[in-house]
């Protein structure tokens, strides 16, 4: 891996950039400094690939909202909207259907968009033909609590989709436990998980669609090793890691062992996105 100090520097050498949101684009609550330049730069040729439950139009509006606008990239793939097409058009198999009854997990007062599969939602996970895994509501709702209520689902065997990997979050507040944290704990209780989302391969298969057929000469770039940078490299995507977001502090020779123990490296480094 080689460390470069812009996104210019190799840009001739890519037609399509798969971009982290959080981390890599914004922190949360603006943009970092350099992402407006290089979108400017690259709008055609930029995808935005994030681990969210949420469905893509809702994760283009907060783009909006923070100042980066939709002009300045091509498109926006979530895993919220991998799940909801996997489940419209039945391809993820029984029992992740649309008419199924579901146990949504998430932020309290949080929309998710999955209206429109004619899901019948039910209060009580045991309850449910499946479990959605879309959001975390950290840190009112603890991962033991997360446990206690699971349980009762997980004994049964009832399958989960998790809609989002992440296993930790970016607040006001600093680092929370995200939607793969309950799903890990869901696991580790003996519930069945399905995961959508980097590292795994279907949100990249997604993106690569969109990117064109055959495609083109792609380079992924994010702050997290074991999904953004991992993910990609197994499907044999170019990567850059960007040691924003869950990188920020941290120092070049802990990142090395964090590649080592993910057994991934990135192809380059970036300080920051910037040109």
């Amino acid at each position: 891996m080689r460390t470069i100090d812009g996104l210019g520097e190799i840009a001739d050498r890519y037609d399509v950039f798969l971009f982290d949101q959080y981390g890599v684009l914004h922190d949360g609550q603006r943009p970092y400094a350099g992402t407006i330049a290089v979108l400017s730069r690259l709008a055609a040729r930029s995808l935005v690939i994030t681990n969210s439950g949420k469905r893509a139009a809702a994760n283009r509006n907060r783009l909006a909202r923070l100042g980066i606008a939709r002009e300045l990239y091509r498109d926006l793939l979530s895993s919220g909207e991998v799940a909801w097409t996997g489940i419209r058009d039945g391809s993820f198999g029984r029992p992740f259907a649309a008419g199924g009854r579901a146990y949504i997990v998430g932020r309290a007062g949080d929309s998710y968009g999955f209206d429109g599969l004619d899901l019948v939602l039910v209060e009580q996970p045991a309850h449910a033909d499946f479990i959605l895994i879309l959001g975390s509501d950290a840190p009112a709702t603890s991962l033991d609590r997360y446990g206690r209520l699971l349980q009762p689902a997980a004994e049964i065997g009832l399958p989960a989709l998790c809609c989002n990997p992440d296993r930790l979050m970016l607040s006001a507040q600093g680092p929370l436990p995200a939607p793969g944290a309950i799903a890990e704990i869901y696991a580790s209780l003996g519930g069945p998980v399905r995961w959508i989302g980097k590292p795994h391969a279907e949100i990249y298969r997604a993106a690569l669609g969109l990117a064109g057929n055959p495609p083109p000469r792609v380079l992924a770039l994010g702050d997290s090793i074991e999904h953004d940078i991992s993910g990609a490299a197994g499907l044999g995507i170019a990567t850059a890691l960007v040691r924003t977001g869950v990188l920020a502090g941290i120092g070049l020779a802990e990142i090395e062992a964090r590649c080592r123990a993910a057994r991934c490296e990135p192809d380059w480094i970036l300080p920051e996105l910037k040109w």
